[in-house]
């Protein structure tokens, strides 16, 4: 088992996000985390990598508690893609995926051959070899977000954290993407968790999902007993058609706003 969550609380302030999650997952699996906005998609990424401490619970990867690990340690773990690809300096591509390798280097920042493979296979694999030598500020906002994705896994990592990887992409881009980490999960036996808003995507290339709200897990399973409508009706408000699709197993078609749902 590569990660399990137990009765993980978080609080801002006085103000909780997370109360009582439980989580188990395993390498080779996507897991997509849906749910409304505020519901603590975001933090619960933050408190695996330890961006964030708990304020009660556990996050263990291989059994080690990720609260005992030094940054080193879990970087060699635990790769995070956070939503924005925002470049202040014109590094080039290579450089920039570079960057991922840091926790492998030696103390004194040098490469070794195993670097520099690594760096060049993460290009590859991400369909980047192309622009190794291009200032990321150059590339198109698509290309930027196969360059972090290319940086994260240059740390060879056991596990993939995925925040809102397709925002801002456009539709054929958001497939692209969605094949490309679909394909590389299974291919290197990663596990990777995927917060997103978009449940059509969600449903399509995600093994299992949790929908969280009110702080808690609502439900978690497999994608074909999770993406129902009852459960689309009873947390984000909508009617939806779910019916299987040859090539991907599910397909979510919105119809539009439950008539019964709150007023916003």
């Amino acid at each position: 088992m590569s990660l399990e969550i137990k009765e993980l609380c978080f609080s801002y302030d006085r103000r909780d996000v997370l109360c009582k999650i439980d989580l188990t997952a395993e390498r080779g699996e996507i897991v997509g985390i849906i749910g409304q906005n505020g519901c603590g998609k975001t933090t619960l990424l933050k408190c695996v990598n330890s961006s964030l401490v708990p304020g009660m619970g556990s996050v263990t990867v291989d059994g080690c508690q990720v609260s005992e690990m030094s940054r080193r340690e879990i970087a060699k773990k635990i790769a995070f893609v956070t939503q924005t690809t925002n470049v202040t300096f014109p590094f080039s591509v290579y450089d920039t995926v570079t960057m991922g390798r840091y926790s492998r280097m030696d103390d004194e920042g040098r490469k070794e051959g195993d670097d520099v493979r690594a760096v060049f296979q993460a290009m590859k694999d991400t369909g980047i070899l192309k622009f190794a030598d291009r200032p990321i500020n150059e590339l198109s906002g698509g290309e930027r977000r196969r360059v972090m994705i290319a940086r994260a896994l240059a740390q060879e990592p056991e596990i993939l954290l995925l925040d809102e990887p397709t925002l801002h992409l456009d539709i054929n881009h958001q497939f692209d993407l969605l094949e490309m980490i679909h394909r590389l999960s299974k291919e290197k036996n990663i596990l990777v968790l995927i917060v997103t808003h978009d449940i059509v995507l969600a449903s399509r290339y995600c093994d299992r999902i949790v929908i969280m709200q009110n702080k808690k897990i609502h439900k978690i399973g497999d994608t074909i007993k999770v993406m129902i409508p009852e459960n689309m009706k009873d947390v984000f408000y909508i009617e939806t058609e779910v019916s299987e699709d040859s090539r991907f197993g599910l397909n979510v078609l919105l119809i539009g706003k439950d008539k019964d749902s709150p007023e916003d």
